[in-house]
């Protein structure tokens, strides 16, 4: 990244966050990219709006958002490969060696690969909340694990792919089983710390005893009507206590910029502080076929990708309910974080769908020093 790359990020970039902004798409919003210069990677963070119920402290890298579905690549997933690495689990083992319980059909014939990569043919989602609020202690744990068990297939494992909150709920359980540590105790030892993100990414931010960045709120609860910052917006999570398989991580755009380079590196076999090896996380990041999936991140797509048009076919990244996302392209080696809480501004998904491809465009247009066409968001 050269200083004119670095001049278009802090100008445009800011301008086209400011736009959205005013757009009221939504009332926080930072934006991290890294590119690598030279033998370097180099990183720019730019922010916009405030955070807190009240809108009371400035945006900047430090302020935590609510992660939302960035937990499953940043938190199951490496928990998953850690414990692949050290042969605890198997790519082909099945779901009830996994949970370490008789299954019958048609759930026996699911396993690790199926439901790492969505197609182990599990739901989408449940409202499981609505039972669980009413629940109290381990047996909130235990009652949802009995109930996802008892779900009907939607359809028979491999034959198609179904983006499933349900299944990462599960791979939740089998960290948990497998290693005999609740899911946010083990990853925080075995991945956060030795990274170094244990203070920029964690569940549960307002039990922490320690100092973060402003809380940035994403509404309140629909059951409680308390303020959710610093609360998980996921209602499943939420009522299990924040911690959660397929959502619960808050953190900053510092955290999930260190922790998407890390994986950076293990792509490109150099030396990282994750705790298993390139060939692991190859496979993870190998496309599952014709699908947009891997074993764990999403792939671009060929018409209508988030990336925009600039990421390469490889680029693996994911999105997150409440407006947040990462986008890793191990060609070029750029990532770029988007991290909004574009859930507080409304139910409605047309406005985030739109900037995230155009912001995207934008960065690359910068980091290339090409001005393509839309010149501006949305131009034609």
């Amino acid at each position: 990244m050269d200083q004119h790359a670095l001049h278009c990020l802090q100008e445009d970039i800011k301008k086209y966050l400011e736009k959205y902004l005013s757009q009221k798409v939504y009332s926080a919003a930072g934006l991290a990219v890294s590119s690598r210069f030279k033998e370097h990677l180099r990183d720019v963070f730019i922010s916009v709006g405030r955070s807190g119920e009240q809108d009371d402290e400035e945006v900047d890298e430090t302020t935590i958002f609510d992660l939302a579905s960035l937990t499953k690549p940043l938190v199951t997933l490496p928990s998953v490969l850690h414990l692949l690495d050290m042969g605890k689990i198997s790519w082909n083992e099945p779901l009830d060696s996994l949970l370490e319980r008789s299954l019958g059909d048609p759930f026996s014939r699911v396993d690790l690969y199926s439901l790492l990569c969505h197609c182990s043919g599990f739901a989408a989602h449940r409202k499981y909340w609505e039972k669980l609020i009413s629940l109290e202690g381990k047996s909130k744990k235990e009652w949802l694990l009995n109930k996802i068990l008892q779900e009907k297939s939607e359809y028979k494992k491999g034959t198609s792919h179904l983006y499933s909150d349900v299944g990462y709920i599960l791979l939740g359980y089998v960290v948990e089983i497998k290693s005999g540590l609740d899911l946010d105790d083990y990853w925080e030892k075995n991945i956060a710390e030795p990274v170094g993100v244990e203070k920029t990414l964690f569940f549960n931010p307002q039990k922490k005893q320690r100092k973060v960045g402003g809380l940035v709120s994403t509404g309140y609860c629909s059951w409680s009507k308390e303020p959710l910052t610093g609360l998980v917006h996921d209602e499943n999570c939420r009522a299990l206590g924040g911690v959660a398989g397929h959502a619960g991580l808050f953190g900053s755009l510092q955290g999930v910029l260190k922790l998407c380079q890390e994986y950076l590196h293990l792509y490109h076999h150099r030396k990282s502080r994750l705790p298993f090896s390139s060939e692991t996380f190859a496979r993870a990041a190998a496309r599952v076929g014709e699908s947009d999936w891997s074993c764990g991140f999403s792939m671009v797509s060929p018409a209508g990708s988030s990336s925009g048009r600039y990421f390469s076919k490889k680029s693996i990244g994911h999105l997150g309910f409440t407006g947040v996302s990462f986008w890793i392209d191990v060609d070029k080696e750029v990532v770029v974080s988007l991290l909004t809480n574009r859930v507080k501004q409304g139910p409605g998904m047309e406005g985030i769908r739109k900037v995230r491809p155009l912001l995207h465009d934008a960065v690359m247009r910068c980091l290339t020093g090409k001005k393509n066409p839309p010149a501006e968001p949305g131009d034609k």
